[in-house]
């Protein structure tokens, strides 16, 4: 019931996406050019995709799967006992956990997020364009290293989505990949102004989208009823 009152939302959340994704990559007046934090971005995210097809990094990847749920246990007040990482698997030791915590490392590029938050301190410092240009390039190979490693570790059987349901696990993954994964290659080429309108345009098409459903339930409820 959860995963599929959750379906407008992640209708909302790809409309969003989509009508943010424009204005964010491509040159401001109207040009169909892209912008170099564009560029930039795209270029880091071949150059893992390249990278990903030559060896694919198992351990790295586990090592930043398992951080994911380290943070988000610490965010939610949990005890860590353990943090173990091997060669495409981990474990992490916690007093209890949820839902965030166990979905986190497939929704979250916490890499990415990382280099983003560096690269807005190190351009307020400093101010050259280089730095948003390193920064969009870091961006595109981690998120690219995050959606292709995640896909590839969503192919074989997980206990975390087996945890809390199939239905509802994808569904939830899919509404807040939208919302970070999305959110972070916007905020990659657009600069951080954009994820303001894009939570906003979330908000506005999740509600067009609720209000659209209720409608229809509405009117098959009274169609039933006269």
């Amino acid at each position: 019931m959860v995963a599929a009152l959750l379906l407008p939302a992640c209708w909302g959340a790809a409309l969003s996406f989509g009508k943010t994704l424009p204005a964010a990559f491509f040159a401001s007046g109207g040009s169909y050019l892209l912008a170099p934090e564009g560029w930039a971005f795209i270029i880091g995210a071949c150059a893992y995709a390249v990278w990903h097809r030559l060896a694919p990094p198992e351990f790295l990847y586990a090592f930043v799967h398992e951080c994911t749920h380290l943070a988000f246990a610490l965010l939610t007040g949990k005890k860590v006992s353990s943090f173990e990482v091997n060669q495409g698997s981990g474990k992490v030791g916690l007093s209890g956990t949820n839902t965030l915590i166990t979905l986190a490392p497939y929704f979250f590029p916490l890499p990415t997020v990382a280099v983003l938050i560096l690269g807005a301190l190190l351009d307020w410092a400093f101010g050259y364009p280089q730095i948003g240009w390193a920064a969009a390039f870091l961006s595109g190979l981690t998120l690219c290293l995050h959606v292709l490693m995640t896909l590839r570790a969503l192919g074989a059987s997980q206990p975390d989505i087996a945890r809390g349901g199939r239905v509802f696990s994808w569904a939830f993954i899919f509404f807040f990949g939208l919302v970070f994964i999305g959110g972070a290659a916007l905020v990659s080429a657009g600069g951080w102004g954009v994820a303001a309108l894009y939570g906003l345009s979330i908000w506005r098409e999740s509600l067009d989208a609720y209000a659209l459903l209720f409608g229809l339930v509405e009117y098959i409820a009274w169609s039933i009823g006269s």
